[in-house]
């Protein structure tokens, strides 16, 4: 870099006034303010959005536009006609965004410097930009995904241990190009070929990627050839959102019957003979408790195998009296009382269990060792001895709406994602998990009458604690307002399209720090596929074009009229 990017040709002013965040520009004359040509580039001087660069000694600043006007004293004697060849005073505000220095790459973010009165403004070329843009990168690997909307044929190379490294947010309002920006990304996960990306695809939006040589696609659905995520391999409160028990009665007795049931699986692969269910009423306390100790101590106990044929008889053994009399060393006779309670706990859960789209989606009657069941199929995707394939997506487009499914199923894959993680399954080779509709399964509750609300929190977690795991989140939602605020903190990259709403721009300016709010400003009259890239990992916000994916996803919205 060198000072040769100020020459006379972009001049188009001296900064009048310098503030911590802001200098002012004077143009010396209007006619600065013209469109014309500069090499490749088309260039402005008065268009609101337009980089500038600062002249200063030995360092050069980078700005934004922000704001062209006339003195007061000069506005009566505006026309159309006149503008440019009167003698008007155009003034400006420009938002200060770093400085580098003229002889090397080297960037400064944030600002320790500032330009004098006095100094020259100069149209920012966009080769510029870029150079700025990616100065000092040393990841080798790049994803080519976006152009300057100022200059289609400048590629802005990006680098994609700086737009997951700290998770990802793309959002913005149908239309404005979220899907086409995920759809460009999966291409390039696919085309370098280097680490490996989930998908949680809830619409079935990009089915045009099922098939491909190196995606593996598992679908959930209503179909016994489906796959199905074992219900044993649910969390215990997993299951108890599942079941929707009472809070005060029903729900004690069902933890304590499934915690029963996978001690019961630990049993029976000892030498003892093999029981159904762990009876309680009369038995001394010590058996089951030394069995319980032994088991609890495995590291999977909270989503070990249990048998749910057994699981109303189980939960009907736990309708006991705690001890015989006085004796504490033996479980009392039974509870016929507590028994009448989870009468309709024992009703629902075989209601449940019968239910086609429950059964298939959570394998009731199946065996873990069963084709399709989830967990294996997963995997055998992360493990590199098995398959090659890059991109695992795993469609709900065929999973039933009802009682909550999709979201407790949506949660469960990702509290085993959560638990791998914290095993450090993914430090070697870490994995971005994209979660497409965000919305639908984040900041959920599953509740009724009788059944206190239970949150769904894994993703919320993911984001909190898997970063140094090396498992990455990637989000996408139209309604930023409906993602948990603590889970959107985590972003360090957003992708925003088009945002119209006022409370999500809240919510995506209160997730951004103070330095990025101003860029925001321009989310309302973003262009389809154009956003503005914010991410703490790079020089500055920057607007960019998105280019246009080769696998296009099927999200386009059915013509009203023809």
């Amino acid at each position: 870099m060198n000072k040769n990017i100020f020459t006379n040709d972009k001049f188009v002013g001296y900064v009048s006034k310098v503030t911590p965040n802001y200098s002012n520009i004077h143009f010396p004359t209007p006619k600065l303010l013209k469109k014309f040509w500069h090499y490749e580039d088309e260039l402005s001087g008065g268009i609101v959005g337009n980089y500038v660069v600062i002249e200063g000694e030995n360092y050069g600043f980078l700005g934004k536009l922000q704001e062209v006007s006339l003195p007061e004293k000069e506005q009566n004697f505006l026309g159309e006609h006149t503008f440019y060849d009167s003698n008007f005073h155009p003034q400006g505000k420009i938002e200060l965004l770093l400085s580098f220095n003229y002889y090397s790459t080297k960037i400064d973010k944030g600002l320790d410097k500032y330009p004098a009165v006095g100094s020259k403004v100069y149209l920012c070329s966009a080769n510029l930009i870029k150079t700025l843009f990616v100065s000092g990168e040393s990841s080798t690997t790049i994803f080519d995904i976006a152009k300057l909307p100022n200059n289609l044929e400048t590629n802005l190379p990006l680098n994609p241990n700086q737009l997951f490294g700290r998770h990802c947010a793309i959002v913005g309002t149908t239309g404005g190009g979220k899907s086409y920006t995920i759809s460009r990304i999966l291409e390039e996960f696919l085309r370098i070929n280097k680490s490996k990306a989930i998908l949680i695809d809830a619409t079935g939006e990009y089915e045009n990627f099922y098939n491909l040589e190196n995606v593996k696609t598992v679908k959930f659905g209503e179909n016994d050839e489906d796959s199905f995520f074992h219900y044993s391999r649910l969390r215990t409160m997993d299951l108890v959102t599942l079941f929707r028990p009472s809070e005060n009665t029903q729900k004690p007795k069902l933890i304590s019957a499934i915690e029963s049931l996978r001690v019961v699986n630990y049993y029976n692969n000892s030498n003892e003979p093999k029981i159904n269910i762990f009876q309680k009423a009369n038995k001394a306390k010590n058996i089951y408790n030394s069995w319980y100790t032994v088991a609890r101590a495995q590291n999977n106990f909270d989503n070990s195998y249990f048998n749910i044929q057994h699981l109303n008889h189980q939960i009907n053994e736990e309708c006991i009296k705690l001890s015989q009399g006085d004796n504490q060393a033996l479980y009392g006779d039974y509870n016929n009382q507590e028994k009448g309670y989870i009468t309709s706990l024992l009703t629902r859960i075989e209601v449940l269990r019968n239910n086609s789209f429950f059964n298939n989606v959570f394998g009731f009657n199946k065996q873990l060792s069963d084709n399709n069941e989830f967990n294996q199929e997963l995997e055998n995707f992360l493990d590199e001895t098995q398959t090659t394939k890059t991109l695992f997506i795993i469609s709900l487009k065929d999973a039933s709406f009802e009682k909550g499914l999709r979201e407790i199923l949506t949660n469960a894959i990702g509290s085993y994602l959560l638990e791998k993680a914290r095993q450090y399954k993914f430090k070697e080779k870490p994995i971005v998990l994209f979660v497409d509709e965000a919305h639908q399964f984040l900041k959920k509750t599953i509740s009724d009458d009788s059944f206190e609300d239970l949150e769904l929190d894994a993703f919320d977690k993911i984001a909190k604690e898997c970063r140094k795991h090396g498992l990455f989140l990637c989000i996408s939602t139209q309604t930023p307002r409906d993602i948990p605020v603590g889970t959107l903190s985590q972003m360090g990259t957003f992708i925003v399209h088009r945002l119209i709403n006022e409370a999500d721009r809240a919510v995506i300016e209160k997730a951004c720090s103070e330095g990025n709010k101003n860029s925001l400003a321009y989310l309302p009259s973003l262009q389809s596929g154009e956003a503005l890239l914010i991410s703490i990992e790079m020089p500055m916000p920057i607007i960019i074009k998105i280019k246009e994916p080769f696998i296009k996803p099927t999200s386009l919205t059915p013509t009203l009229f023809i």
